[in-house]
C-alpha cells in the first residue's frame, strides 16, 4: 500500500467525478492507486484490487466502471483453476498514456544529434519528413482552388490537434491559415527550422507562396502563415481530384515542387506583399 501512495503524483489522471475516499482528498484517488496496481502487477480482477487496497470489491467495480467508461481499463474474462470464469482488469493504451512519458525531451535530443556538423543531416531529415507530411495531408487536398485546398489542410491539421482555421487576410490580398495549437511547441521552440520547414510544407502543398507572419514559441497566442492566393498571381488553377482527364491537385502540386523546390532558405526576406 506505501508504493502505492507514494507513485501516485505519476499518474495524470483525466478530470475525476465524485466517489473517492474522503480520507485521500488532496492527495491521491482510488482510482489512482487502482492504475498503479495495475500497471505493477498487469491484470488483476476486482477482488484482488480490493484486497490490495483494503476496500471492499462492491466499491473497487464502481471505480472500475468508471475507469473503463473513460477507456483507462478493459476487461477480460479469463478462466480460473477453480469456480466461474473472473473478469480481470488491464490498463489500455489510454490507460498507460496516464504514466510520465518524455517524447519531447527524446525528440529534442535526437534532433540536436542531427544538428551537430553544420546541420546537414538534421536538413536532410526535416526534409524526408516533410515528403512524408506531403503524401500524408496531399491526398486529403482535392479541391481546385487555394482558398479550397487552405480549408481541406486546415481540416487535416486540426485532426492532428493543431485547431486550424482559413481566416480572410487583413489589408492584403490572400488568406492567413492560423494554427491555436502547437502540438511540436517544445520541441519548435528549440529547434526553430521545424516551423520553417511546416511553412515550406504548406507552400508545397498549396501551391501558394505563404509567409510566416507570427508563431506561438515566438510568444503569440497562435500561428498565422499568409497564403498569397491566385489573384496575386502566384498560384495556378488546379484541377480538382476526379476531374476528366485529371490528376489529383496534390500529385500536380508535388510534381510542381520536384522540379521546383522550395526550402525554407528560399522563404527568408519573402513578405506577405511579395515585395
Amino acid at each position: 500500500m506505501y508504493a502505492v501512495a507514494r507513485w501516485a503524483g505519476a499518474v495524470n489522471m483525466p478530470a475525476q467525478g465524485t466517489g473517492d475516499r474522503p480520507e485521500q482528498a488532496g492527495r491521491h484517488s482510488t482510482r489512482q492507486e487502482i492504475l498503479l496496481l495495475l500497471r505493477r502487477h498487469g491484470r488483476l480482477s476486482a477482488p484482488q484490487l480490493a484486497n490490495r487496497l483494503d476496500i471492499t470489491a462492491v466499491a473497487i467495480r464502481r471505480h472500475l466502471v468508471t475507469l473503463e467508461r473513460d477507456g483507462l481499463v478493459s476487461a477480460k474474462t479469463e478462466r480460473a483453476v477453480r469456480g466461474r470464469p473472473a473478469a480481470r482488469y488491464g490498463l489500455t493504451d489510454q490507460g498507460r498514456q496516464t504514466f510520465p512519458r518524455h517524447y519531447d525531451e527524446l525528440a529534442q535530443e535526437a534532433l540536436s544529434f542531427l544538428g551537430a556538423e553544420g546541420g546537414r543531416t538534421l536538413h536532410d531529415f526535416l526534409a524526408w519528413r516533410n515528403d512524408r507530411l506531403a503524401a500524408e495531408y496531399g491526398s486529403r487536398l482535392r479541391a481546385g482552388t487555394v482558398e479550397g485546398r487552405a480549408r481541406e489542410l486546415a481540416e487535416a491539421l486540426t485532426e492532428q490537434g493543431f485547431m486550424a482555421e482559413v481566416e480572410t487576410a487583413d489589408g492584403a490580398e490572400g488568406l492567413k491559415l492560423c494554427q491555436h495549437n502547437c502540438t511540436v511547441e517544445h520541441i519548435a521552440a528549440e529547434h526553430p527550422d521545424v516551423c520553417a520547414w511546416e511553412a515550406a510544407l504548406f507552400e508545397r502543398l498549396l501551391g501558394a507562396t505563404v509567409t510566416r507572419e507570427s508563431t506561438i514559441v515566438d510568444g503569440s497566442v497562435r500561428c498565422v502563415t499568409h497564403v498569397r492566393t491566385p489573384g496575386a498571381g502566384t498560384a495556378r488553377q488546379i484541377q480538382p481530384s476526379g476531374a476528366p482527364g485529371g490528376t489529383t491537385a496534390a500529385a500536380s502540386l508535388n510534381d510542381d515542387w520536384r522540379r521546383h523546390p522550395r526550402t525554407p532558405a528560399d522563404q527568408q526576406g519573402a513578405t506577405p506583399d511579395g515585395d
